[in-house]
């Protein structure tokens, strides 16, 4: 077992002490919210090659500034260049800026990217829940890890996409549209979240929830997925980061061929708040519907790709990560005694994560440890 560098215990104690304010005591004021924003932006954003993913971003930042910006401009539009461009419009322009014109070292990528996704993680979190600083403390092992310390290109754009889903309450399209727009030209996987502007308006109640569920769990060893063919592939692959990708996974946890582990625990535990808590969340809980529809269809999507790394995480990943806010938001519908068990049970969650996150090669493999880390502004 690694030990996390301090920098990563300062802001687990942080979030620790707010958490239990905001749950016992009261609200919290969101500038405290912010102070939380600015440092995560400093460990993630001002890194030191940290992060298995680190190296393949390096050699993305290159590639881009051999793109012109015609060619870029022109895959934004959807329109065929001559020159064929590898990645994704809007993050290939970002990079171009930053190395063609203000020849930036690669650091200042990173630190742009995480300026960016954490403004957009806060504003979702604080769109969506009471209790921002519980759930981002329950999301930060091994999300940070994986997300703004690692797969930067698809943590912001499914900031970008979280962030939007403010325009799908007030069912603005025009505006869902285009920041649809801004987050799929940082990383495609956020085009699976078009059609959800309509289908948050399908009403689910128990009886179809776990219809769904449970043919999704059966249909898992068909592969149902492969009928998309490349359609999917495009989406969810970048074969320049899987080597990046596979540095988080510890093949003892694939749970292949029927088997059981980490993940489906997580399912189970997320259908089990969906089927408990439902009636009051409906009754007291705002947009508790469009929660519910993300949820069940992550839930769905992660037991059809559940026989593909890549799909189970990137795909229905995507939409698992916004419904994990169903499970701190179960409190604020039910009694004292009650939120304290939620409560409890969720810190039980982040120590059983920051374990089993430590007993892994992910906290070597991404240099995370407190004899690996470095930073370009911290000592």
């Amino acid at each position: 077992m690694s030990l996390l560098h301090p920098y990563y215990i300062i802001a687990l104690i942080y979030m620790l002490f707010f958490s239990i304010q905001e749950v016992f005591v009261k609200k919290v004021d969101k500038k405290w919210f912010w102070i939380l924003g600015v440092y995560l932006v400093i460990i993630a954003g001002l890194r030191d090659s940290v992060g298995p993913d680190y190296g393949s971003y390096k050699g993305i930042y290159i590639y881009s500034d051999t793109k012109e910006y015609g060619s870029i401009i022109l895959k934004a539009l959807h329109i065929k260049s001559s020159e064929e461009v590898e990645i994704e419009w809007l993050y290939a322009l970002i990079n171009k800026i930053l190395l063609n014109v203000f020849n930036a070292p690669f650091y200042v990528v990173t630190l742009v990217i995480a300026i960016f996704a954490i403004f957009f993680k806060i504003e979702y979190t604080d769109d969506n829940t009471f209790y921002p600083f519980t759930y981002t403390l329950f999301m930060f092992i091994p999300n940070f890890f994986i997300g703004e310390s690692g797969q930067i290109r698809q943590n912001l754009g499914t900031f970008v996409i979280y962030f939007a889903i403010r325009y799908i309450k007030e069912r603005n399209l025009w505006k869902y549209l285009f920041w649809v727009f801004i987050a799929t030209g940082i990383h495609n996987v956020c085009y699976i979240f078009l059609p959800m502007y309509w289908l948050v308006k399908l009403r689910l109640n128990k009886f179809l929830m776990l219809g769904l569920i449970i043919g999704a769990i059966f249909a898992s060893p068909f592969e149902i997925y492969k009928v998309f063919g490349s359609f999917l592939n495009n989406i969810a692959s970048d074969s320049i980061l899987v080597e990046g990708f596979n540095g988080y996974v510890d093949e003892s946890v694939q749970r292949l061929n029927g088997g059981f582990g980490v993940p489906e625990a997580i399912m189970a535990i997320l259908t089990f708040f969906l089927f408990t808590f439902d009636k009051p969340m409906e009754e007291k809980y705002p947009y508790y519907e469009y929660h519910k529809v993300f949820a069940v269809f992550g839930i769905c999507m992660y037991f059809i790709f559940r026989n593909n790394p890549i799909f189970s995480s990137r795909l229905a990943g995507a939409f698992i990560g916004f419904s994990y806010i169903i499970i701190p938001n179960a409190m604020y519908v039910v009694s004292q005694n009650t939120k304290r068990l939620i409560y409890g049970f969720i810190i039980f969650l982040v120590i059983f994560n920051f374990i089993l996150f430590s007993s892994f090669k992910n906290i070597t493999a991404g240099k995370f440890t407190i004899d690996q880390y470095k930073n370009y502004l911290l000592p």
